[in-house]
């Protein structure tokens, strides 16, 4: 079994690898210590059974990496192991599509159990949260489907995906490196996103494109 581990503290990682043993005595781990890195792996073409990450790293955060893996049309699993136990973390892991969320409080054989769930196929997420789905991303305001936008008045995909990680505080570079397009494609997007908002700062954009629909804050979703 090949597992990727994302984790930039070297200890953690350390003794991760080790609890990751029990469950293969045959498991490769490639540690990361960062998002950053991960994906170039990914890039590079390297294939994996699972992928953990924990949430909050210098860079591009965990949630970045799920977005990074779904725009590069990966299927492997990521399970988001993390200190953090708050449901909008949760939360904003399902909705960027976790297989699972562990919280690094839990015991090791809990812990164990969770991904051997999620290896089988299965999901692993505090039981309170199960209970409700998230939000179906067809609720969201209808996207328009050219690349661009141009034209109608309205952001197109690309330049969604590009908004939003401007609101989650990702820089041009961090933003290239998650969508998979060039720094220079990045702001090309930004600055056809000013044009179309009117404004002059990614601030102004953010706040703008919140106010009308088309993204959400973090503590909206």
């Amino acid at each position: 079994m090949n597992v990727l581990l994302v984790e930039d503290h070297r200890l953690v990682a350390d003794a991760m690898r080790m609890m990751l043993e029990d469950i293969d005595a045959d498991t490769d781990v490639t540690s990361c210590y960062s998002t950053q890195r991960a994906l170039s792996i990914i890039d590079e073409g390297h294939r994996f059974d699972l992928v953990l990450t924990d949430l909050f790293m210098p860079g591009i955060d965990g949630l970045g990496l799920l977005a990074g893996l779904k725009n590069r049309r990966s299927r492997v699993p990521v399970v988001v192991i993390t200190g953090h136990d708050d449901d909008r973390y949760i939360r904003a892991a399902m909705e960027h599509g976790a297989a699972g969320f562990i919280p690094k409080t839990l015991p090791g054989h809990e812990v164990i159990a969770g991904l051997r769930k999620v290896l089988a196929g299965g999901r692993c997420f505090p039981d309170r949260l199960l209970v409700h789905e998230p939000r179906n991303t067809s609720e969201a305001p209808p996207v328009p489907l050219d690349e661009d936008g141009e034209g109608d008045g309205r952001p197109g995909r690309k330049q969604l995906q590009v908004l939003q990680l401007m609101a989650d505080g990702n820089s041009n570079k961090q933003i290239s490196q998650i969508v998979g397009i060039t720094e220079a494609t990045v702001k090309y997007h930004t600055s056809q996103l000013f044009r179309l908002f009117g404004v002059r700062n990614r601030t102004s954009c953010v706040r703008e494109a919140q106010q009308r629909g088309f993204i959400r804050s973090f503590e909206e979703r």
